[in-house]
């Protein structure tokens, strides 16, 4: 994974909007920003894999000082390159949905569309609601918070989504018969909740859900998934993931007590 951050601070406002659509619509090569971790970066990360994409992963060398030079201070970044021309698409969400549409993981219509993009929400949320919640939280009450949180949020997720999978046939996706964005979306939040240190906790309540599972078992078992899956580059991230969060206060520089 190289290791530098391109300077994209500002939105391009020079070159026309039908220009930057074409290289959006036609890339030759993509970079993903994104710390060396899986997290929220993770499911950009596979969606490029699973396309079959010319695509380069790129690291913070020292973010403090970088940030400025993304369009909002945040990552994942993407930068989309065809000949001399380049766009740049920020935040989580809207760098998952191009790539999502742009290989053809958005269904089949309007209303496919639609419900895989609630989906995606859905497991998104989730995520972002178990970061702050629990995994930011200070240690003395963090222990607390996850109660709540399996209590709750996880199990009410676990319990909807659960029924939506089964309404499609439980086939291991979540509309008709075929891999999409929300399917890749979830199978990483269930992943990502195996590589927290209560991780045997978590997956005992999504282990009740044997639709969940079988999502997830037919996204990891996806000839291209698997082969990306079990790269050296992924398994860097996996085990980097696993170690940062034992103590993600600990790598981020924020106090432990």
């Amino acid at each position: 994974m190289a290791h530098s951050t391109p300077n994209a601070a500002q939105i391009n406002r020079t070159t026309p909007s039908s220009e930057l659509s074409q290289v959006m619509a036609h890339p030759e090569s993509f970079r993903l920003l994104y710390f060396p971790l899986e997290a929220q970066g993770q499911t950009s990360r596979d969606l490029l894999a699973y396309g079959g994409a010319n695509w380069e992963g790129v690291s913070p060398q020292n973010w403090l000082e970088e940030k400025d030079k993304t369009p909002f201070g945040c990552v994942p970044v993407l930068y989309i390159n065809k000949g001399d021309k380049q766009v740049v698409i920020s935040e989580t969400h809207a760098v998952e949905n191009y790539l999502a549409k742009h290989f053809g993981l958005m269904g089949d219509n309007e209303y496919e569309e639609t419900l895989i993009r609630a989906f995606h929400c859905s497991s998104a949320t989730l995520f972002t609601n178990f970061q702050s919640a629990v995994v930011w939280n200070m240690p003395e009450v963090r222990e607390k918070a996850l109660e709540g949180f399996k209590a709750n949020k996880l199990a009410h997720w676990v319990k909807t989504h659960e029924r939506h999978l089964m309404d499609n046939g439980n086939n291991g996706h979540y509309i008709g018969n075929k891999m999409s964005l929300a399917d890749i979306r979830t199978a990483n939040l269930i992943r990502h909740f195996s590589f927290q240190p209560w991780a045997t906790e978590l997956m005992d309540i999504i282990s009740q859900a044997p639709a969940l599972l079988k999502l997830r078992d037919t996204v990891e078992n996806d000839p291209k998934m698997h082969q990306w899956k079990n790269s050296d580059e992924a398994k860097k991230l996996a085990t980097s993931t696993m170690a940062f969060f034992v103590n993600p206060f600990a790598a981020s520089g924020r106090p432990t007590a």
